[in-house]
């Protein structure tokens, strides 16, 4: 499967012609556009992914909408969104699974998952799922969670600062995730960007 960064647009659709990971790099942090990507599958037998990571600073936001249309037969999708959400900030994810009746033997799933560093944020996590044919897969899991402060604590005894814990905590957080990206240099730089912001995150809440 090739792996494809995309920086999503207020509408970005796509036809999926081959298997093909999305790794979806939200472009701005801090103003109040909304951005939506759908993977249109029309061709049986096609695979995808779709895979975001963002690090929201103090006080920013994402409005995010992942969309999989399934069309026609024996296709799958697989949507997996990570954040980080630093003191103030607010996340509005909609994760919208559509399989047509004309789309049997599909299976499409979604999991998002945000971890909370800071005060006064907010995470708000809608799936949506449209099933119209009835033999396919289709799932979806949310969660929210917060550092594990023992773990913190244990990192601070090996001699880190509770900045540089954080950090190695909320790296752990996307790993799993980025060691799925397959091409290397697609892999190289979203770790990259990810580290750069998570360098500027602040404290973890007392």
């Amino acid at each position: 499967m090739k792996s494809q960064i995309v920086h999503p647009e207020e509408k970005t659709i796509i036809e999926v012609s081959e298997d093909t990971q999305f790794v979806v790099l939200p472009a701005n942090y801090l103003d109040e556009k909304s951005y939506s990507l759908e993977l249109i599958f029309n061709k049986e037998g096609v695979s995808a992914e779709i895979v975001c990571m963002y690090v929201l600073p103090q006080n920013g936001k994402l409005r995010l909408t992942t969309v999989a249309t399934h069309i026609v037969p024996h296709t799958s999708c697989n949507t997996i969104v990570r954040g980080v959400l630093d003191t103030g900030s607010e996340s509005y994810y909609t994760g919208k699974i559509i399989i047509k009746k004309t789309a049997q033997q599909t299976s499409s799933f979604l999991s998002d998952r945000a971890l909370v560093i800071g005060n006064g944020t907010k995470n708000n996590s809608e799936p949506i799922l449209e099933i119209d044919a009835d033999d396919v897969k289709a799932s979806h899991g949310a969660s929210t969670g917060k550092i594990d402060k023992n773990e913190l604590y244990y990192l601070q005894t090996r001699g880190l600062t509770e900045k540089e814990a954080s950090d190695l905590i909320i790296a752990g957080f996307f790993n799993k995730i980025l060691d799925t990206i397959a091409d290397p240099a697609v892999r190289q730089l979203v770790a990259s960007a990810v580290t750069a912001d998570i360098s500027v995150t602040e404290m973890v809440e007392s």
